[in-house]
């Protein structure tokens, strides 16, 4: 790793899942995967004919409480959030 890097690595959007257990049978799974930036959350999930969709919300958490509309949710981060330099 460069010097450089962590500071390129600040700006970089964390990966999150939101996992759920649609089926109430006892195996969550991720129902949707999203990438979080400073100022806006990018979440895709699967329709049940196949198709994706995408929407932007104001952050990753704002995207888990529309999820918690429909089902028990919480998020899973990939990673944790870069810390300083």
């Amino acid at each position: 790793m460069f010097d450089d890097d962590m500071l390129l690595l600040e700006g970089a959007p964390r990966l999150f899942g939101i996992v759920a257990d649609p089926e109430d049978d006892d195996h969550p799974q991720v129902v949707a995967w999203g990438h979080e930036l400073p100022d806006l959350a990018v979440l895709t999930w699967r329709l049940g004919n196949g198709k994706s969709e995408v929407m932007t919300f104001r952050s990753a958490e704002a995207a888990l409480a529309t999820a918690q509309q429909l089902y028990s949710a919480r998020l899973l981060w990939t990673a944790p959030a870069v810390q300083g330099v």
